[in-house]
């Protein structure tokens, strides 16, 4: 029989977890300062050092945790781009084989993904010419988004919903459901709902097959 014991490796597994949450909710704190803060003073007057104090830690932990302001941009718009909610909406999308609910469901989602994320999109719009990093950040927040909405584009071609090439229909896409157009409808002052209504109205008009397209 075996006496050896396992205290130790228990206490020392759960130590390891108890600090892998902290290590999360440290790094979780520090990208809420740098967004708030990014957000109220611009990418060039939000020092490190302001978004520790914002933070609640040490200047040499932010380093250590995130890195400098061009790495904190950069985990800013990756956590916007990699949000769990946008493949969750992307695998609803790529089931559905109505062209309009699939439109009504990328007006839905578009709208609750920029909404999570408006205050680090308008913080890339803003400063894109503040930084090259911030330059980086913007451009591939585009990139990953129209990649989304390409792939939403050959969908919809596959199922024959649409009477344009997948090239085309992505770009329409992209001018009712991108940022510019969310922005827009912000502007105005429609509630997030009543946006992505009419926009998946206007987009349905702007791309899915009519009877008259079928007979010819």
């Amino acid at each position: 029989m075996c006496y050896c014991h396992h205290d130790g490796m228990a206490k020392r597994t759960y130590r390891s977890k108890v600090r892998t949450v902290a290590a999360g909710q440290t790094h979780t704190a520090i990208l809420r300062a740098a967004e708030e803060l990014f957000a109220e003073r611009g990418y060039a007057r939000a020092t490190v050092s302001a978004i520790a104090d914002r933070a609640g830690v040490a200047l040499n932990t932010v380093y250590t945790s995130v890195g400098g302001k061009p790495a904190l941009v950069e985990a800013l718009a990756r956590e916007g781009t990699e949000d769990e909610e946008i493949q969750t909406a992307l695998a609803a999308l790529l089931a559905t084989t109505d062209g309009s609910e699939v439109l009504r469901l990328t007006a839905e989602s578009t709208g609750e993904i920029t909404r999570r994320h408006e205050r680090v999109l308008n913080f890339l719009r803003d400063n894109a010419t503040a930084d090259p990093a911030v330059a980086a950040a913007a451009e591939h927040a585009v990139e990953r988004y129209r990649e989304r909405l390409t792939l939403i584009a050959d969908h919809l071609v596959t199922l024959r919903a649409v009477h344009l090439d997948s090239v085309r229909t992505e770009q329409i896409l992209w001018f009712y459901f991108g940022q510019g157009a969310w922005r827009t409808v912000r502007e105005f002052g429609w509630a997030w709902a009543d946006g992505a209504v009419w926009l998946a109205a206007q987009a349905a008009d702007a791309l899915l097959r009519t009877p008259t397209d079928d007979d010819g």
